[in-house]
Formats: C-alpha cells, structure tokens, sequence
C-alpha cells in the first residue's frame, strides 16, 4: 500500500470530521499513522502558529507535543494512555486546522527539499530535535495568558517538525533559531517578574 503524504492525510482527516461532530486523539492518530509522530506534531502545532488562536488548547495540545518529543529523543515509538486517547475535540477546530495546514503546505511546497541531512540522521540529533520539542512543549502547555509565547513556540515546533518530515536542514536550523529566541523571550519575562515582585 502507497504512503499517504500529508496533504492526503490532512484530507481524510478533514472528510472525517465533516461526517461527526467530534474527533478523538486516537482518531487523529490513526489518521495519521502513516506518516507517524511528525505529522502528530505538524497538525498540534498549527493552531498556535496564528495571532488569533483558539483557547483551550495549548495545555493539552503541549502535553501531547512533550511527550512525543521525549518518545522521538529516546528513540521510542509514540504511545498515549487510554484516557488521553479518548479525549475529544470538536470537529469545526479540526476542520480550521486541517484547511489552513492543506493552504501552508501548498504554499511552501517548493521550499522544502533534503539538504543538510546530518541535521537529521546522527542519533545525538535525534536526542537533540526530540529534548529541543519537549522544551517547546511544556512552555506551550504553561497556562501563561501572554501575547506572543504560543506564537514562537508553536512556530519553532511547526519549523523541525516539517525539517524531520522532510530531512530539510534548513528548516531544522530555522526552528533551532526560533527555539533560541523563544528561550530568551522567556528567560527576559522571567527576570521582569522577578523585578516587578
């Protein structure tokens, strides 16, 4: 059987969920197996890739990306528990992302090519990308109501995750740059807080 590539899964995904009224985790996961946990990723990670996003989302969404992230660094296969699994989110935000992922990978599509493979292939880079994705995971899951920290976070995941998918180094070295800034953003909110209290 043929892999299906993204924009192929992103469509089944889409004609699933026109046909109920929500689509659980496993459900997604499922739909997306053939490509496995990257794609998991790409789909988490678009709703925060916008200025307007949708609430809700980052805590469970962030958990989900950290844990994925610490499977792909210790070289393990992605599993979820049960109750995780069965958890539910409502079919109009599935169609949202699925639509705007379909328009951002036919507008990238001839950017994105293999180069800079070693980025990708030596197993201290895997450790590397999937500790680098746990880190942007849990700041995404901070319940923090400031503008800004979703959007780079969110951003630097979409970044390596379309590099891994594609063993494009260039996009893997533009997700290491948004990741450090995303670092140092929160680093500086830090100490303002400390110096404000």
């Amino acid at each position: 059987m043929k892999n299906r590539d993204l924009r192929e899964n992103l469509a089944i995904l889409l004609e699933v969920s026109q046909k109920q009224s929500t689509v659980s985790i496993g459900e997604i996961l499922k739909i997306l197996s053939g490509k496995g946990r990257v794609l998991i990723l790409i789909i988490l990670s678009l709703p925060f890739c916008q200025p307007l996003q949708i609430p809700g989302l980052s805590t469970p969404f962030g958990l989900v990306i950290a844990f994925i992230g610490f499977r792909m660094a210790f070289g393990k296969r992605a599993w979820l528990p049960k109750k995780v699994m069965l958890k539910t989110v409502p079919s109009s935000r599935i169609q949202k992302i699925a639509q705007k992922s379909v328009k951002l990978l036919t507008k990238m599509k001839h950017w994105i090519h293999p180069r800079f493979r070693w980025l990708n292939e030596h197993r201290s880079m895997h450790v590397c990308n999937g500790l680098l994705i746990v880190l942007l995971g849990i700041s995404l899951a901070l319940p923090l109501p400031i503008p800004l920290t979703n959007l780079s976070a969110g951003l630097a995941i979409l970044l390596l995750s379309i590099g891994l998918l594609e063993d494009d180094g260039a996009f893997l070295l533009a997700g290491y740059l948004v990741t450090l800034l995303t670092i140092v953003f929160f680093i500086l909110l830090a100490f303002s807080i400390r110096l404000i209290f």
